[in-house]
C-alpha cells in the first residue's frame, strides 16, 4: 500500500503529465452561455453533468451546496425580477474560475495540481447543482444561462431519499419559511408542507420533491427558450442518441472522444450491477426501472397520492406507476 506521500506525489505526477492536453481541451471549447444542470436532488444531475463536461467545459461542483462551504443557505429561491448583489457576485465568480475546489475535472482534485494553481480563463461553464434549483429562472435571466432541468420518476427519488436518510422533512421547513416563495408558487400546498415537517418518510419525501417540480415546471414553461426540462427515464433509454440532441441543443461538439467517454458512463446496467450514491456511472439498461423492485408497496401509494394531491402533469398515468414489465 502506497504511503499517502507517494500516493499524492503520483498524482501531482500524473496531473501535470496530463495538464498541457487538458489545457488544449478547455482552450477549444467553443464559447456560449454557462450551462446549469439541475432538478431535485437525486434526478440523475451528476451523471447528466459527467455527460456534458468533456465538450470541453469548465465543470463546477455544486457551488450552491452547503456542504462545500461556499454558499449558506440551502435551495434558496429568488425572483429572476429582483436582483441580489450576494449571488450576482458569486456567480461571477465562478464563471471567472474562481473556487477551483469545487472543479469536477480530471487531475483538479488536489491543491497543488496544475487546474488548481495556474491561471485559466473558461470559455465555457458549466455547474452541477440541484441545490440551485429554485434558483435556475434567476440564473437563467440574470446571467444568461441555459438550464437543463432533471426530472424522474417521483418513487425513484422517493426511494433514494429513504435508501439514504434524506432530511426531507427539514428541507420542506426550509421552503415554507421563504415567503416569496410559498406566495410565487407553494401556498396551495402549504397544509401538505406543515404535515411533512419534522419527518424522513415517504410522505416528506415525496412532498419535497412535489414542491420543487411544482416551481420548475413553472420556470420551464414560462422560459422555453433558456429552459429545457429533461425526463431521466428518456435519457436512460437510449443515452447516446439523447445525448447527441442534447449537445445540438447547448451548441456542444459532439466528438469520438466524447462518445467514448458516453459508452463508458452509461455501461455496466445488463448484468444487474448497483449504482453507488453518488457516482457518474450509470447502468442505464436498469436505472429507469429499479425503483419497481426496491419501492415497498406502502410508500408507493403514498408517493403516488401525494403527487397527484399537487396535480403534476408528470408520471400521471397507470402504466407509469406499475411494476410489471410487460406495462411499462
Amino acid at each position: 500500500m502506497l504511503s499517502p506521500l507517494k500516493l499524492a506525489a503520483g498524482q501531482a505526477w500524473a496531473a501535470w503529465r496530463r495538464y498541457p492536453s487538458l489545457r488544449r481541451e478547455l482552450a477549444g471549447a467553443r464559447p456560449g452561455p454557462p450551462i446549469l444542470v439541475t432538478g431535485m436532488y437525486r434526478t440523475g444531475t451528476t451523471w447528466v453533468g459527467a455527460m456534458l463536461a468533456p465538450a470541453g467545459l469548465w465543470h463546477l461542483h455544486e457551488p450552491f451546496n452547503p456542504n462545500q462551504g461556499l454558499w449558506h443557505d440551502e435551495l434558496p429561491y429568488a425572483r429572476a425580477d429582483v436582483a441580489l448583489p450576494a449571488v450576482d457576485d458569486f456567480v461571477a465568480g465562478l464563471l471567472r474560475g474562481q473556487h477551483r475546489a469545487i472543479l469536477r475535472l480530471p487531475n483538479a482534485r488536489r491543491w497543488f495540481t496544475p487546474l488548481r494553481l495556474l491561471p485559466h480563463e473558461p470559455r465555457r461553464v458549466l455547474l452541477k447543482d440541484p441545490s440551485a434549483a429554485l434558483l435556475s429562472e434567476y440564473l437563467a435571466n440574470r446571467h444568461g444561462m441555459r438550464a437543463l432541468i432533471l426530472f424522474r420518476h417521483p418513487a425513484a427519488v422517493v426511494g433514494s431519499f429513504l435508501r439514504l436518510g434524506w432530511p426531507t422533512g427539514a428541507l420542506v421547513e426550509r421552503l415554507l419559511a421563504s415567503e416569496a416563495l410559498m406566495d410565487d408558487w407553494l401556498r396551495p400546498v402549504g397544509f401538505s408542507m406543515e404535515n411533512a415537517i419534522g419527518r424522513r418518510d415517504g410522505f416528506s419525501g415525496a412532498v419535497l420533491y412535489a414542491c420543487v417540480a411544482r416551481v420548475l415546471l413553472g420556470f420551464s414553461r414560462r422560459n422555453p427558450e433558456s429552459m429545457i426540462p429533461v425526463s431521466f427515464e428518456d435519457l436512460c433509454e437510449d443515452p447516446i442518441a439523447r445525448f447527441r440532441t442534447l449537445f445540438e441543443e447547448l451548441d456542444l461538439p459532439y466528438t469520438e472522444r466524447v462518445r467514448a467517454v458516453h459508452d463508458r458512463l452509461s455501461a455496466g446496467g445488463a448484468d444487474g450491477s448497483v449504482e453507488r450514491p453518488h457516482g457518474v456511472v450509470r447502468p442505464t439498461a436498469s436505472m429507469a426501472r429499479r425503483w419497481k423492485s426496491e419501492v415497498a408497496d406502502s410508500d408507493l401509494t403514498i408517493v403516488r397520492d401525494v403527487w397527484e394531491q399537487f396535480d403534476l402533469p408528470l408520471y400521471r398515468t397507470t402504466a407509469d406507476w406499475q411494476r410489471a414489465r410487460n406495462a411499462e
